[in-house]
């Protein structure tokens, strides 16, 4: 994707960033437990779609981070359907 249709995509999914080549998202849960299971959430989430996210706990905080390794580590159309399924899913 160019940086344009980046910036397209990321108007239409708010919180999200562009942080060097990955779609970027951080959320904060009353606890550590909420946090690990919305972890496992996303995890089931990226399995059945066979796109991968990458997940960063730290407490009450989980981190999302997409990108497209087969696009040569760039932003992809599979990195904006993911992280809309993942809004969806935390949101």
């Amino acid at each position: 994707m160019t940086g344009a249709e980046i910036e397209l995509a990321l108007s239409e999914l708010p919180g999200w960033s562009h942080e060097h080549d990955h779609l970027v998202r951080t959320w904060t849960f009353d606890g550590h437990l909420q946090a690990l299971a919305a972890a496992t959430g996303v995890g089931l989430l990226s399995e059945r779609r066979n796109h991968h996210a990458d997940l960063t706990i730290a407490y009450n905080r989980l981190t999302v981070s997409v990108t497209s390794h087969s696009a040569g580590n760039k932003v992809s159309a599979k990195d904006t359907d993911l992280a809309g399924a993942v809004a969806e899913l935390l949101d």
